[in-house]
């Protein structure tokens, strides 16, 4: 009812719509629209209401809010399944139960926080209210080679999206992390669901310390935060909406062209190339360059003389002397 609601004023905007109308449209008695107007702003609606004139729906609630991020959506598929939850342990195993119940391509779990959320190599994801915390299913037209590029694909969405949104100019930290003045803005996990044969399903997380403060998180985190940096909140649904276009997109091009061109695409945002690092795989630590990443999307760095190639699922990145890129 409250969806309906908001459809009818924003069908008029800036224009007052009276309580009658709305009551006889929607079949609710004036008590009944005085109550869901007043959920509506305890929500974080921005409704006048005058005595004579009735009601107008000045502005939507910055928080994530499941009928103001379908009214922001610009996608074709991405999000237009949605599944909004207050409070839930992972988006990502939400996501994949989805999945093989044969949740479309493109549907999305979304949480105001997470109680156990998780990133790779199931490192600790703190996610309290404020964040973007959302997982998008796809089933992409892509070998299982081509779709674990797919984390670089969304890295570029993300950085995209927030430099629209914010201004800021954050970067991307092989092959997972966003930072900003080498502190972590926001992170992604893609998983695959199942055998990758006939039916090709990955679920791909998205968290962003968005609304939420420092303070919030653990202080030996190297994190940041979105509200801290800007000293303001944001529209999440906006920033939820523009990653899922910029995805989209990316997603396209990819099934289309090729890796090649995102691959460029995520070398002009990529943090770290020509910077010394440290590797950590199977016990042993290779110190060398950054030089950026090979057509696979396998990490390439030069060490003691020769190129070397390093896969995702399979090694540790770190910067040297305490830095983090």
């Amino acid at each position: 009812m409250r969806h309906k609601i908001l459809d009818l004023l924003a069908e008029r905007p800036g224009e007052f719509i009276s309580g009658e109308q709305i009551s006889q449209e929607l079949n609710l008695t004036r008590a009944a629209v005085w109550k869901q107007m007043k959920g509506l702003k305890e929500a974080g609606y921005e409704i006048e209401a005058q005595t004579k004139n009735g009601y107008r729906l000045l502005a939507s609630p910055l928080a994530l809010d499941s009928w103001a991020l379908a009214r922001e959506l610009e996608t074709e598929n991405l999000g237009r399944e949605l599944y909004f939850y207050e409070d839930i342990s992972s988006t990502n195993e939400k996501a994949k139960e989805l999945a093989r119940q044969r949740a479309a391509h493109g549907a999305v779990v979304i949480a105001r926080r997470q109680s156990a959320g998780h990133g790779r190599m199931q490192r600790l994801w703190e996610s309290p209210a404020g964040g973007l915390w959302m997982t998008v299913v796809l089933k992409p037209n892509l070998s299982l080679a081509e779709a674990s590029k797919l984390t670089l694909v969304t890295g570029v969405a993300v950085v995209d999206a927030l430099r629209d949104l914010t201004g800021l100019k954050p970067g991307i930290k092989w092959p997972n992390d966003i930072l900003f003045e080498g502190k972590k803005l926001a992170g992604i996990l893609a998983e695959v669901v199942g055998e990758w044969t006939t039916i090709q399903t990955m679920v791909i997380g998205i968290g962003v310390n968005a609304n939420i403060e420092r303070k919030d998180l653990s202080p030996e985190l190297p994190a940041a935060s979105l509200h801290d940096l800007l000293g303001r909140k944001l529209d999440l649904n906006r920033l939820a909406a523009s990653i899922l276009k910029y995805l989209e997109q990316g997603l396209k091009e990819f099934e289309q062209d090729g890796f090649a061109p995102l691959r460029e695409l995520w070398l002009e945002r990529a943090l770290g190339i020509g910077r010394e690092c440290a590797i950590e795989k199977g016990g042993r630590v290779y110190r060398g360059i950054i030089r950026g990443i090979a057509p696979d999307g396998e990490l390439l760095v030069e060490a003691e003389g020769k190129e070397h190639h390093f896969s995702a699922g399979e090694v540790r990145l770190r910067a040297v002397n305490g830095e983090y890129f």
